[in-house]
């Protein structure tokens, strides 16, 4: 079964469907890329029976004052 889990938010997807596991994928992907979104700049991760087949780590943020 496939999972996608996004940081703070937990499991968004869990089905049999790796096109809907991408599709979700993709969609929190750009959330946490995104500025002012409930998973900005969270993880977000595809799995496949509980093994990570792929993962989006955002780049740390970095204050310049």
């Amino acid at each position: 079964m496939y999972s996608v889990v996004v940081g703070n938010i937990g499991t968004v997807y869990s089905g049999w469907s790796i096109f809907l596991a991408k599709e979700t994928y993709k969609e929190y992907v750009a959330q946490s890329k995104a500025l002012h979104c409930r998973a900005s700049n969270e993880p977000v991760t595809i799995l496949l029976n509980e093994e990570i087949i792929v993962e989006y780590i955002p780049e740390p943020n970095v204050e310049i004052g």
